[in-house]
């Protein structure tokens, strides 16, 4: 039957009624989400409606303070998230599905965007069928429909047959009408039906959940008992409501509400690098799963190989097997590398065809029923293991490993004793066969092979060789390409005869597998899996499927098979397999980034707890008045200079390192202890300059603004303070609140500057600044550290000479004598600090957060860890 397929009038009939498949493949999210998603958080939502009080109560420098940074925030996120979706769309483009249709009665190529009601599609191997349609044609087109049914066996297509969107080609080609796309398909409504969608979060926004879910948790309580402390406290319920508002924002400060934040920046960064370096992201959570990788699998094909196959050497055990081969190779319809490299050898030549059995990764042979010499004969050509039981002589095995051990592929020619290629059920079968030679094949080594698993190794990452071919053939490739290290091998048959923990074992030691077919390789990862590994896979064909579903990181190769590019993670741009290893190294060097950020960003937020529980609540208590931690302004000066600056550097400034499972208990592991002993030290300094300003010891003469509002509460006039203080004029003004506003300025700087200073625990240039013996080669950070510290002298001395700021920024300038005596308290707490830290006597912390962690989140993780990016909930 001749198909011709839609006319282009017919197209456009049809794209006028709307019947267009409309659904596009998201590649990223749109500008509208990117905006929402960074705009209405619940945190951010908390935060506004605080801001919204205080701008009613007239509080408009605090009102600004509370939302000052998550405007910020939110501004730079969606600039930033917005040029890298820019970039990496750009990218993405090239890689977006298309499909052959028949039009006006020639095969075209079109987006799937542009694919209508009623088009015929071609499916070639290695193509994934993208839309729901009925079969025309079928050239024994077999399809592996395992990602909709979760069955592993492939399906014979004959005409009238249905294909359903998701499956892909295996083996063979035919044609087919679409009648269905989009939410239509057979797909769509099998997830639409009682099931709805969810974004997967990564493991490290899972361990980030934790640690805020815990926060929130203790500032809930803390303002709970706020509450009814200024309640109690304050009979005028206008300055109740003054403080507990003031105060809620400052307790708010404990949950790290800008965390989420920084995570989708730095991996946004991070995949706009990869790109450029060749590697595209499909998956979010790639980034991070990169940097957990201990083994890489592979195929050789693409990695070590080139797959630009030419004919070696053949040995005929008869006469006449040249002709036979070349019949063959004209006849078959699975048209591979081998059968081309075979025809570029022996030439092309008209063949009468009766039927066939296309190759298939599974089978590993293809067969073709055709005329010869006048003779009806049987041809059968493929792999030793799964020809070897019926042929009629094993003495080739001695040529196989001959040519194997030259690094060189061999295929089996034999012919058949009987015609038949199929039972009565229509299943492919192997009768008895006459071998009739050995052919070798070569497949060019890659020039980068050496230097590119050398990275792997030089970053402690196994490396096993998943392959079709003969073992001793890719040992012998690993000789050629002169890669180092020990190396045991294993066939599938091999495999196949173990069982229990022999099997496991055996997959765990060998790292070169051969003569494997698609379930070995799932099992193989799977395994891995099971033991603990963080396994990447590398593949480009559709044999490869299974197993880059069941990698932790699936990557594909761009000129690979659509159905192959469809389930990665990642694929390899101009199938530049050099780029992975520096994407590996990439998503360590991210996740070191975030773990330094996490560690710098907690210890604040714990600090935050911890003198929020002393100075307001327990301090507050004891001396029966208001006491406030800082003002909003204040609070959010000390976020920027300790943590908000070089959150933004800190991932582009890492270095990789080796990261073992979660993060989060040796962060809380370095977070906690610093901001216990940086509070009690800051608690001290409160109480120092508290009672030196109550006994007269320290004077500082404040202006009229500065008592208004320095202090806690504010108010708008001098009579208004005069009434809540009981005093006639503004000199009788009890010591207590120029004594806070002291204390708390004093504790602020304090604060800042040990801030400031963790970055060299953090990332230290030499041993004299490291906690744990590990230095970093860059400078930047301790540059940015001084840069830092000169930036709040600066600021220091601005508000104090600049009366328009001091109504913006409610800093203190001290004495002299009094801001060496902080700077010095600064310099003893870091040596007791990083003395304590390299001691590590406080490792009962990671373990405590260990076993909460794994009891809480552990599931969640590991689930994490190995679902698709996008999950189907209940």
């Amino acid at each position: 039957m001749e198909l011709k397929g839609l006319t282009d009038a017919e197209v456009k009939e049809r794209k006028d009624r709307g019947e267009i498949n409309s659904v596009e493949p998201i590649v990223s999210r749109s500008y509208k989400d990117i905006f929402v998603k960074n705009t209405f958080t619940p945190f951010n939502l908390i935060l506004f409606a605080m801001g919204a009080v205080l701008l009613i109560l007239g509080e408009y420098r605090d009102a600004f303070a509370a939302t000052g940074i998550i405007i910020m925030n939110i501004i730079v996120a969606t600039i930033q998230e917005s040029k890298a979706k820019r970039r990496l769309d750009q990218i993405a483009l090239l890689l977006r599905p298309k499909v052959t249709v028949i039009r006006n009665a020639t095969e075209v190529i079109v987006d799937q965007a542009e694919i209508v009601k009623d088009d015929i599609i071609k499916l070639n191997p290695g193509d994934q069928a993208l839309v729901d349609g009925i079969t025309l044609e079928s050239d024994y087109l077999e399809m592996d429909e395992s990602l909709l049914t979760g069955e592993s066996h492939t399906v014979r297509k004959h005409v009238q047959d249905r294909i359903y969107s998701g499956s892909y080609c295996v083996t063979g080609f035919g044609y087919y009408q679409v009648d269905a796309f989009g939410d239509s398909t057979f797909a769509s409504k099998m997830l639409s039906s009682a099931k709805k969608y969810k974004a997967k979060k990564t493991p490290l926004q899972i361990e980030t959940t934790a640690v805020t879910e815990l926060l929130m948790i203790v500032a809930v309580v803390f303002m709970f008992l706020m509450v009814i402390i200024n309640i109690i406290k304050n009979s005028d319920l206008s300055i109740a409501l003054e403080l507990i508002i003031k105060n809620a924002v400052i307790v708010l400060d404990i949950v790290p509400i800008a965390l989420f934040l920084l995570i989708v920046i730095a991996y946004m960064i991070s995949a706009i690098r990869m790109a450029n370096k060749g590697v595209l992201l499909q998956n979010s959570s790639a980034v991070e799963s990169l940097s957990h990788v201990d083994v890489v699998c592979m195929d050789k094909t693409g990695t070590i190989t080139t797959n630009k196959l030419v004919y070696n050497d053949m040995v005929a055990y008869r006469d006449g097997c040249e002709e036979i081969v070349k019949a063959f190779a004209n006849a078959t319809g699975s048209k591979n590398r081998t059968i081309e490299a075979l025809i570029e050898k022996f030439g092309k030549t008209e063949v009468n065809v009766k039927d066939e059995i296309r190759f298939s990764s599974d089978r590993k042979y293809s067969a073709v029923r055709m005329e010869l010499d006048g003779k009806d004969v049987s041809v059968y050509m493929g792999a030793y293991p799964s020809l070897s039981s019926k042929l009629d002589r094993k003495e080739c095995k001695d040529d196989i490993e001959m040519y194997s051990s030259k690094g060189l592929r061999t295929i089996l020619l034999a012919v058949a004793k009987t015609p038949d290629l199929y039972d009565s059920n229509g299943d492919p079968i192997i009768p008895d066969l006459e071998l009739l030679a050995v052919i070798a094949i070569e497949d060019e080594v890659r020039p980068d092979c050496r230097e590119t698993i050398d990275v792997f190794l030089n970053n402690g990452m196994d490396i096993k060789v998943i392959s079709g071919d003969d073992p001793v053939t890719v040992n012998s490739l690993f000789e050629i390409a002169k890669i180092p290290g020990e190396r045991k091998i294993i066939s599938g048959e091999e495999l196949d005869a173990l069982s229990g923990d022999a099997k496991e074992k055996a997959i765990l030691e060998c790292n070169i597998f051969g003569r494997m077919k698609p379930d070995h390789k799932e099992k193989i990862i799977n395994t891995l899996k099971n033991y603990g590994k963080y396994v990447a896979m590398v593949g480009d064909g559709v044999n490869d499927v299974k197993s880059l579903k069941a990698a932790q990181v699936g990557v594909a190769l761009e000129s690979g098979a659509g159905a192959a590019r469809g389930v990665a993670d990642i694929v390899l741009l101009n199938d530049d397999f050099s780029a992975l290893p520096k994407s590996l190294v990439e998503g360590k060097r991210t996740v070191s980034g975030m773990r330094n950020i996490l560690r710098l960003y907690l210890a604040r937020n714990f600090v935050f707890a911890f003198m929020v529980f002393f100075i307001m609540i327990v301090i507050s208590t004891i001396m029966d008045s208001s006491l406030s931690l800082f003002q909003p302004m204040q609070a959010s000066f000390y976020a920027l200079v300790s943590v908000g600056i070089v959150a933004f550097l800190m991932t582009i400034w890492a270095e990789p390192t080796e990261i073992k499972g979660a993060i989060l208990p040796g962060v809380l592991n370095y977070a906690i202890p610093v901001a216990l002993v940086l509070s009690i030290f800051a608690v001290g300094l409160y109480i120092m300059f508290y009672n030196l300003t109550l006994n007269g010891t320290l004077v500082i003469d404040f202006n009229e603004f500065q008592l208004l509002h320095y202090g806690i509460p504010e108010f708008d006039t001098v009579e208004e303070m005069c009434k809540h203080y009981g005093v006639d004029n503004i000199q009788d003004i009890p010591l207590s609140r120029t004594a806070e506003i002291n204390a708390r300025n004093a504790l602020l700087l304090f604060a800042i500057l040990a801030g400031i200073s963790q970055i060299v625990f953090v990332m230290p240039i030499r041993k004299f600044f490291s906690i744990d013996g590990k230095t970093v080669k860059d400078v930047k950070p301790t540059i940015l550290m001084c840069l830092l510290f000169a930036f709040v002298a600066l600021a220091y001395w601005v508000v104090d000479t600049q009366p328009l700021l001091q109504k913006l920024i409610t800093l203190v300038s001290f004495p002299l004598e009094y801001a060496l005596g902080i700077i010095v308290a600064v310099v003893v707490w870091w040596f007791i600090m990083r003395q304590i830290l390299r001691m590590n006597k406080h490792g009962i912390i990671t373990k405590i957060a260990q076993k909460w962690f794994d009891n809480k989140y552990r599931k969640l993780y590991m689930s994490a860890k190995e679902e698709d990016d996008v999950q189907v909930e209940d």
